[in-house]
């Protein structure tokens, strides 16, 4: 996953002095877009006019049907646990030096209130490169995330040669408030900060009365 830089060629012109007007118009930019991309952190103050933090169809990946590729994943889904098997591969017994995940009750989105951890297990799809994946969840009220800050997230690295995590969504106290909640997973490069534009997909959950 990368940025396409754009290149405009055509005659060299001569460069014009700074002056300074143009000097404070570009500053005022960047801060204005220093102020853009703090409003779309995830982790930071959620307003509703964000759309990529709503619970959008459009983004909801499918919690049914989820064996199968859906952004970056080659499957991922909502679980009650999760398992660490190994597989063997020549000779019996021999042992693979990556271990991989299983979902334990795969495909769940409704939980009672004294549940003390959800997952979310996956299997990414092959990276060309070090990846981050994220997940923070929100409450929902009438479709949108309440309040300014996620109630929780969760933050793994995978090197190239690793394909399979789980996220671990914990409730804020020691029950769930009954209700929907909505979790956002976001892809991106280590280190980097993530904002509403990495959202790959979202899933969402209920808490049981």
């Amino acid at each position: 996953m990368g940025f396409l830089s754009t290149h405009h060629i055509g005659h060299n012109r001569p460069s014009r002095p700074w002056t300074v007007g143009t000097f404070l118009v570009a500053l005022v930019g960047i801060m204005l877009l220093s102020q853009h991309a703090l409003a779309e952190d995830p982790f930071g103050p959620v307003t509703p006019s964000q759309d990529m933090t709503r619970d959008s169809p459009d983004l909801a990946f499918d919690q049914k049907n989820w064996k199968r590729p859906q952004g970056v994943f080659s499957w991922i889904t909502m679980a009650r646990g999760y398992q660490t098997p190994w597989d063997s591969h020549g000779r019996p017994g021999w042992l693979t030096d990556d271990a991989y995940v299983e979902p334990v009750d795969p495909g769940v989105s409704t939980f009672p209130p004294d549940t003390p951890e959800i997952f979310i297990v996956f299997e990414g799809q092959p990276l060309d490169a070090p990846g981050q994946f994220a997940a923070a969840w929100y409450p929902l009220v009438n479709g949108v995330p309440h309040g300014e800050e996620p109630l929780g997230q969760d933050i793994i690295e995978l090197e190239m040669n690793q394909r399979y995590g789980y996220f671990i969504i914990s409730p804020p106290k020691e029950k769930w408030d009954p209700g929907r909640y909505l979790v956002n997973i976001y892809y991106g490069s280590p280190g980097q900060a993530l904002h509403a534009v990495n959202v790959m997909g979202t899933m969402t959950f209920t808490i049981s009365e």
